[in-house]
C-alpha cells in the first residue's frame, strides 16, 4: 500500500511539472506566409512575401542569424516537391523570435534568385529582430 502511494504521488508530482511546462509553451504562435523570391546576398536573403492584401512585401533576414554554434534565429528548410515556398514567423510573447523560411534545394528553382553584392543590404537590415507587415 504504501508502494502504491509514493507512485501515485512521484506521478502527480511529474505531470504537475508536465503542466507547468505546458503553460510556459502556450504563449508560442507563428504565422505563415508564401514567398514570392528569395534573392541570395553575402550577408543577408531579401525575401519578397505575399501579405494579406496580395501585395508584395520585402524582409531582410541576416545571415547570421543562420549560425548553429550560437542560438540561432533563423533555418533554411528544404521543401517537398509540389509545396509552394513559404515562411514561417515564429513569436514568443507578442516579441519575434524565429523565421524558417522553407525553399527548394535546388538553387536553379524560378524562386531563388542571386543579389549583386554591390547592393547595400546592411544598412536596411535589422539584426535584432524581424520588422514584417502582414
Amino acid at each position: 500500500m504504501k508502494k502504491l502511494i509514493i507512485i501515485l504521488l512521484v506521478s502527480l508530482l511529474c505531470f504537475s511539472l508536465y503542466a507547468q511546462q505546458n503553460a510556459e509553451e502556450q504563449d508560442l504562435f507563428y504565422i505563415n506566409v508564401p514567398i514570392v523570391r528569395v534573392y541570395d546576398h553575402i550577408d543577408a536573403y531579401v525575401v519578397h512575401y505575399l501579405k494579406g492584401n496580395m501585395e508584395v512585401g520585402q524582409v531582410f533576414v541576416p545571415k547570421v542569424w543562420f549560425n548553429t554554434h550560437e542560438f540561432n534565429k533563423s533555418r533554411l528548410r528544404p521543401l517537398a516537391k509540389g509545396v509552394e515556398p513559404y515562411m514561417t514567423v515564429i513569436y514568443e510573447s507578442g516579441e519575434f523570435r524565429k523565421v524558417y523560411i522553407n525553399m527548394p534545394i535546388d538553387r536553379k528553382h524560378s524562386s531563388w534568385k542571386i543579389l549583386s553584392r554591390n547592393v547595400d543590404v546592411a544598412s536596411k537590415m535589422n539584426t535584432e529582430t524581424l520588422e514584417i507587415e502582414y
